[in-house]
């Protein structure tokens, strides 16, 4: 069992054995613990938590299919939604059960083995069409699946579990009637072809699914596989017959909650987009609103100095600078927020654009702002990509702003600016000596008015890196960063090749 909590293991061990399952069991946590118990322990049944912090179960599921593909594969864990449990059944997995639900852990334990039973069954019964009719007959009758033998269509041998399938209760019930009777009228041309072929061309018939009509008029679902056979002397088709009705109620049950899965993302981005509009419109109309007092609270401020200066002593005119600086600080956060709002508006205009020249660009629009510090810019040879150039400059504008902003404190301000590449998308990072921030708070860097600094240590509105993952969405990209406190911050984005 793949699971990092000891507790679990035990709890699904217990479980088990409560079920009536006898069995020895290894716990592992690791991919090389995991593969080492495979190679000696030689499981017959692999269980497996779907999300390990070194481990996940996915890859476990990759390397079963690897290593033992014929052993089962069950996902317990303590949460899949609908969309990782059809990912799980479509890569391979055999079945899943939710730890809350461990009820439900022994019978699909049972479901898991009789489904590797038939494997091995169905192997056994195509080595069997080389041995004697005689262990041929006994064979069968061990085979969870319907066998049966047919000459010119009539069935001339079933074993017990074709009895079964086919409505019967005993093997003369269904032994010389026609085979094509069997058949749904609506498979039946088909089917007899398929059996011809298998007879005329002696070739095996790979499994084929169609429809059978029981004895009592029932209609079920199966798969069909048929090889040649000689039969006390003839030439005969044996036929194997496997029972996948309640697979294919499943395989529905799947691709109903798969378009119920669908519609609900349409809605529910629908929803988003429309509440994201209307914040947007909200942002934009509250930014202009506010204009107009500050507007005001600055020109009254102008006309206060101007001609009541001489009234106002050191504390009034101290008073009257602190008002001052706050309505520049408020003007400030009210063009930030413009400018986040238009960002998601504005229509994307996109051409090559050469990420060097637009570097080069904004450092040299920067240069009266920082002529009297040291800094030393590294910037290594960027790619060319596809992108709106005026958004692009802006996130440039905003991640140097801020390396210049958090390296004041250093005698040389170090700013290094590069890429990497993988097979689908280039990768853009920004790297300072500055004083860094906390790792643990790293998500909230990019998140509207979210700060890690005092206001009182360094300025800002909390909304240039919200601009900046939003314009990087926009493109198809990604956006995170990485530090220590004290030890400078490097800020990533990623751009799609294509």
């Amino acid at each position: 069992m793949i699971e990092d909590e000891a507790k679990d293991a035990e709890l699904a061990e217990h479980t088990l054995r409560q079920g009536g399952f006898d069995f020895s069991f290894r716990r592992v946590d690791t991919e090389d613990g995991f593969l080492r118990e495979v190679d000696h322990f030689k499981p017959n049944v692999i269980l497996s938590d779907h999300g390990l912090p070194a481990f996940d179960g996915f890859s476990a599921l990759v390397l079963a299919q690897q290593k033992c593909p014929d052993v089962p594969f069950i996902f317990v864990t303590g949460s899949l939604g609908e969309e990782m449990a059809i990912k799980a059944l479509k890569s391979g997995a055999t079945d899943f059960v939710l730890k809350h639900h461990l009820s439900t852990l022994p019978p699909a334990l049972h479901r898991a083995l009789n489904q590797a039973e038939f494997q091995v069954q169905r192997k056994r019964a195509e080595e069997a069409l080389l041995m004697s009719e005689e262990r041929y007959r006994s064979l069968v009758e061990l085979s969870p699946d319907a066998l049966f033998v047919q000459i010119d269509e009539e069935i001339v041998f079933i074993n017990t579990a074709g009895v079964r399938l086919l409505g019967g209760h005993r093997a003369r019930d269904i032994i010389g009637r026609s085979a094509a009777n069997f058949i749904h009228p609506d498979d039946r041309k088909r089917i007899l072809y398929r059996v011809r072929k298998v007879l005329d061309d002696h070739r095996t018939l790979n499994f084929i699914e169609h429809r059978i009509i029981r004895l009592d008029g029932v209609a079920i679902d199966v798969e069909m596989g048929a090889a040649p056979l000689t039969f006390e002397g003839k030439a005969a088709a044996q036929v194997i017959l496997h029972d996948v009705t309640d697979r294919k109620r499943a395989e529905e049950e799947i691709r109903r909650l798969n378009l119920e899965l669908e519609q609900r993302v349409v809605e529910r981005t629908a929803e988003l987009e429309a509440a994201n509009k209307e914040l947007e419109a909200f942002s934009y109309s509250v930014s202009h609103d506010l204009r107009a007092p500050l507007r005001h609270i600055e020109g009254f401020i102008e006309i206060l100095r101007s001609t009541k200066a001489d009234c106002l002593d050191e504390e009034g005119m101290r008073h009257l600078r602190t008002i001052a600086d706050s309505s520049r600080q408020m003007g400030k956060l009210i063009d930030d927020l413009l400018s986040f709002s238009r960002t998601s508006r504005v229509e994307l205009r996109k051409i090559n654009v050469g990420l060097e020249s637009l570097i080069q660009g904004v450092i040299h629009e920067m240069e009266p702002d920082i002529k009297d510090r040291e800094i030393e810019w590294e910037v290594s040879e960027l790619p060319v990509i596809e992108g709106d150039p005026a958004l692009l400059h802006q996130v440039f504008y905003n991640l140097l702003s801020n390396a210049l902003k958090y390296t004041r404190t250093r005698p040389v301000a170090k700013i290094e600016i590069g890429s990497t590449q993988t097979e689908n998308e280039f990768v853009i990072f920004v790297r300072d000596n500055g004083v860094g921030f906390d790792p643990r708070y790293s998500q909230k860097l990019f998140g509207v008015f979210q700060r890690l600094h005092r206001a009182a240590e360094f300025e800002g509105s909390g909304i240039g890196l919200a601009n900046v993952r939003r314009i990087i969405t926009r493109h198809g990209g990604r956006t995170w960063a990485e530090s220590e406190l004290d030890q400078g911050a490097t800020f990533f984005f990623s751009l799609p090749k294509n």
